[in-house]
């Protein structure tokens, strides 16, 4: 018989003795919000040598025009100057990484956007999966079914959000972990404990209750579990715990970071409700929607693998790996 749901957790939880950070996925569209989020990954891949692959998803393929004759000599035309574009761009992108001593890689994958990536990133097995809440189309981060939004739902790898460029050095001088202390939204202590040691800034643990189910706090203290279950070095790091009530945690998360210029927030995309991730509104997605600060958010490790076939191993157009 298979490990009960909560033993796996810790058993998970515990082999997180330090989150590395080797290979980093940054999807792009070449657009300048594109741009920020890489300077965020070149910041993780400065810090811990990781290894950068830009990818680019053409979606020609799932759109109207890509449903008709693909021989016909304009489409041919027109995906002929889009791989040259492509290939420019990367060359570009590649030289400024390779000049800041880092190793890349570049891929174009055909396909929808966020399948593409959320299949690649598990198939490769990233680290870290980097990405804008925002593209060329400008679109309000408020508005449902955004790329990043389905990747932070779907991924089982840990994806870093961000609305802009870094506004601090590394990560700044703390770390964020907001959790209702359920085995699923404790899921990310193993990674922001391991940060808030390699990076020697505090952790603030925060725990929000709905207004309409207030709680007392000693109530809440007996819900904080033992941090070292979930990293055995928790004691060399600097915890402070806070606990707040709001209609929406959202906004108490978000406010909390902007007031205590926190520098990275990591939370859970599962809480106790488990699985209602799935649908819209819930607090992991409002919080990279709306937060100015970069979020890294991970999936509890029982999480089902989401797509069956991967459909990029049939759809890798070009691959090259170009280091410093």
């Amino acid at each position: 018989m298979g490990r009960a749901i909560g033993e796996e957790h810790h058993t998970v939880a515990r082999e997180i003795t330090m989150y590395e950070v080797r290979r980093i996925l940054v999807p792009t569209d070449f657009s300048r919000h594109a741009t920020d989020a890489l300077e965020h990954a070149i910041a993780f891949g400065h810090r811990f040598h990781a290894e950068i692959t830009l990818l680019h998803v053409d979606e020609f393929r799932v759109s109207p025009l890509g449903a008709g004759d693909l021989l016909n000599d304009d489409i041919l035309a027109y995906q002929h100057f889009k791989k040259a574009f492509c290939e420019e761009m990367f060359e570009r992108l590649a030289a400024g990484l390779r000049a800041k001593k880092i190793s890349v890689r570049t891929r174009i994958l055909s396909g929808r956007a966020y399948k593409v990536i959320v299949e690649e990133s598990e198939r490769e097995e990233y680290d870290l999966v980097v990405l804008s809440t925002r593209g060329l189309t400008h679109l309000s981060s408020y508005l449902i079914g955004s790329t990043a939004e389905r990747v932070v739902r779907l991924s089982r790898q840990p994806v870093l959000t961000a609305q802009g460029p870094p506004k601090q050095e590394g990560i700044g001088h703390s770390i964020l972990c907001p959790t209702d202390f359920s085995p699923a939204g404790n899921s990310a202590m193993a990674y922001a404990l391991s940060l808030a040691r390699q990076y020697a800034v505090p952790l603030y643990i925060q725990y929000v209750s709905e207004l309409d189910r207030p709680e007392r706090e000693e109530d809440i203290r007996k819900k904080i579990p033992n941090l070292e279950e979930h990293h055995p070095h928790a004691s060399e790091v600097k915890v402070e715990y806070f606990f707040d009530r709001d209609v929406d945690p959202s906004n108490s998360i978000i406010r909390f970071a902007e007031d205590r210029d926190v520098g990275l927030i990591v939370m859970s995309t599962h809480g106790r409700k488990g699985l209602r991730r799935v649908y819209i509104g819930n607090n992991a997605a409002e919080v990279v929607r709306q937060s100015s600060r970069p979020v890294l958010t991970v999936t509890h490790p029982f999480h089902r693998k989401i797509f069956s076939s991967p459909v990029t191993e049939k759809t890798n157009l070009t691959t090259k790996e170009q280091l410093p």
